[in-house]
């Protein structure tokens, strides 16, 4: 069943009138509406199965129950801090249990959201330090 919401969504973009600069520019892509575990969930009631879990934690699978607890407990709690002016304990705990797992020699962590922030911030390390 379709709620009025979904009703009105489009089951695909129009690539002649989308605003969003998509990669595959000249198809009609389909508009995802939902995941559960490995399947995701198009507009039109399609599944498909989610290979691509290379984005964040997709890779443990949309939904999945640990995961949500853990996003909910730490946005109820504080959703974000600037690294540049703050430091949180699951940041601290979080690079406790990285160095314990490290190679020796291993004594800090620097966190990012990505590989291009990484290899950037690795260069900026590597030329000041």
């Amino acid at each position: 069943m379709n709620t009025p919401d979904q009703a009105t969504r489009p089951s695909a973009f129009n690539p002649d009138t989308t605003h969003v600069f998509h990669r595959q520019l000249h198809h009609n892509l389909p508009v995802a509406v939902s995941g559960k575990g490995i399947t995701l969930l198009d507009a039109e009631g399609k599944t498909y199965l989610d290979a691509c879990g290379g984005a964040a934690v997709s890779c443990l699978g949309h939904g999945h129950p640990d995961v949500l607890a853990a996003m909910h407990a730490q946005i109820d709690r504080l959703a974000y801090a600037h690294t540049s002016f703050f430091t949180t304990e699951v940041a601290e705990e979080l690079a406790d249990v990285l160095i314990e797992s490290a190679p020796a020699g291993m004594s800090h962590v620097y966190f990012v959201s990505g590989g291009s922030e990484a290899m950037e911030a690795a260069l900026k390390m590597a030329r000041q330090y």
